[in-house]
């Protein structure tokens, strides 16, 4: 080896002379040796996170000691380190991502994640590009949206978008592609879920623990880069996986508004979903044990917000769902929530009672038959309840930013003729 350094310095003086000759060969010898060193410090790092991965599932999950005995600990969700994507902040106050989420199931959330995207995407004064996103591995939102029968399903054999998703195993533009558009309305789209979301929540969680490096899709001049700024070992971190998608300049350019709808347990989905929003809304009925989850829930998310998982994440409320205005006893249990929720300093609190979902069966009806929205006509009650989805929808657009059609664009729709597609 050293008589080819030799030979190659020699080469080179003859050219360029003696002096140059030997800059040369520093310079050219900086460049492998030190991307050299970087990759095998990486290894190193590498096989002492693997070391080290029992030791760091199980003190993930294990317990505390208190004088009265062992109690469970803080959760697996704010192990350290913590490695937000690069930009993450920026990236997160510039979107418009909403997650409604509860940690308690029949609280409404799909039907309002549904029934908002909605009027915001087919109502003349909104119109805007809606992409809905399907967290709960029963599917509910997705056959909501696609009421047909089997047409949403993954093909057999073959994994759900919303598992494709929360893996990182998906460019965005063939997330794009996987995107469902409603049969009703164009402009909203859907990604949908099924049961293979639930093995697929299990796996991530146990990977990410076990600190399981993760394929890595960068380029060749990319990973070149890293090594030579040390980025050569990154170990894995599962929890922001949606949020680098969902801000990838692809999928901005293609929506205006993502709602996701979370399932009612704090899985990796919905770590995921905290972690990619903007903006939480909170669904919940006006009885005693719904209140002490949204009290619990939002305990969670302010330790989630201090430990720096989702620092940047804002509160559009609470909502009321299946609420019957005719009875009095809402009242005091909202107050009652309300009280708990200021005791505890925590920066939310009750959207005005106009937003409520009302209890109807004909919203109940109709969401066997597709979203609510569409279909809500004749009685008294399928009117109140449409406009209760209208009041609820237009708050949230005006909480996070998402801004109306400006006349003079709706009138100039109106002149234009419609091209043919």
């Amino acid at each position: 080896m050293t008589e080819f350094i030799q030979a190659v310095w020699q080469k080179l003086a003859e050219h360029i002379g003696h002096e140059t000759a030997t800059f040369a060969l520093a310079i050219i010898g900086s460049a492998i040796i030190w991307p050299s060193l970087a990759w095998c410090g990486g290894k190193l790092l590498q096989a002492r996170d693997f070391w080290r991965s029992r030791q760091r599932a199980l003190g993930a999950v294990g317990q505390t000691q208190t004088p009265d005995g062992a109690r469970e600990g803080k959760g697996v969700w704010t192990l350290r380190p913590i490695t937000p994507p690069e930009n993450y902040k920026n990236n997160v106050l510039g979107s418009r991502i909403l997650a409604i989420a509860n940690l308690k199931g029949g609280v409404g959330k799909t039907t309002i994640a549904a029934n908002i995207a909605a009027h915001l995407s087919h109502d003349e004064n909104w119109q805007k590009r809606v992409l809905l996103i399907d967290l709960d591995y029963q599917g509910s939102l997705s056959s909501m949206v696609f009421p047909d029968g089997q047409t949403w399903l993954p093909p057999k054999g073959t994994d759900s978008v919303a598992t494709l998703a929360l893996s990182g195993d998906v460019a965005p533009s063939t997330f794009l592609q996987a995107c469902k558009k409603s049969p009703v309305e164009p402009r909203l789209k859907v990604v949908t879920a099924h049961y293979d979301l639930a093995q697929a929540d299990n796996r991530l969680l146990v990977e990410w623990l076990l600190n399981k490096k993760n394929k890595d899709h960068r380029d060749l001049r990319r990973k070149f880069a890293d090594l030579l700024m040390g980025r050569s070992y990154q170990p894995s971190e599962m929890r922001y996986n949606l949020a680098k998608l969902l801000h990838s300049e692809a999928v901005r350019e293609n929506f205006d508004l993502v709602i996701i709808d979370c399932p009612p347990r704090l899985t990796a989905g919905t770590i995921q979903a905290l972690c990619a929003s903007s903006h939480v809304l909170i669904p919940t009925l006006l009885d005693h044990p719904s209140g002490e989850s949204v009290v619990s829930f939002c305990d969670q998310i302010e330790g989630l917000k201090a430990s720096g998982i989702c620092p940047y994440l804002s509160y559009v409320g609470i909502v009321a769902s299946r609420h019957a205005a005719q009875q009095n006893a809402w009242l005091g249990v909202r107050n009652e929530i309300q009280d708990q929720i200021n005791l505890r300093n925590l920066k939310c609190g009750f959207l005005p009672s106009q937003t409520f979902i009302p209890q109807t069966v004909a919203m109940v009806r109709n969401s066997e038959e597709g979203i609510a929205y569409f279909s809500l006509q004749g009685s008294q009650p399928a009117a109140n309840a449409k406009q209760a989805i209208v009041t609820l929808a237009e708050h949230v657009a005006a909480q996070i930013c998402v801004p109306r059609v400006p006349s003079f664009a709706r009138d100039l729709q109106l002149v234009l003729p419609v091209a043919a597609e």
